[in-house]
């Protein structure tokens, strides 16, 4: 496995962050103004799916950066006892 630099990883992780973030930040959007809503129906199953799927997706992300940071630090680590 070759390996990549630590910065790098950094900046792409932190990418994922912003990314990760936006989604967040649009179901919050999201949520508000159904709250606001009054005569707005109930969510339909389909849209529980949806929001289910959606935040599966954030679990996921935020797993995968949180893999991804403790790889490279154990990379540099093991770079540095070298």
């Amino acid at each position: 496995m070759s390996k990549m630099p630590a910065d790098i990883v950094l900046i792409d992780q932190a990418a994922s962050l912003g990314e990760i973030q936006n989604a967040m930040l649009m179901m919050m959007r999201e949520l508000y103004e159904r709250m606001d809503e009054q005569s707005d129906p109930a969510p339909t199953h389909a849209n529980a799916a949806a929001w289910g799927d959606g935040l599966s997706w954030l679990a996921r992300s935020v797993g995968n950066i949180r893999d991804n940071l403790k790889q490279a630090v154990a990379s540099e680590a093991k770079e540095a006892a070298r």
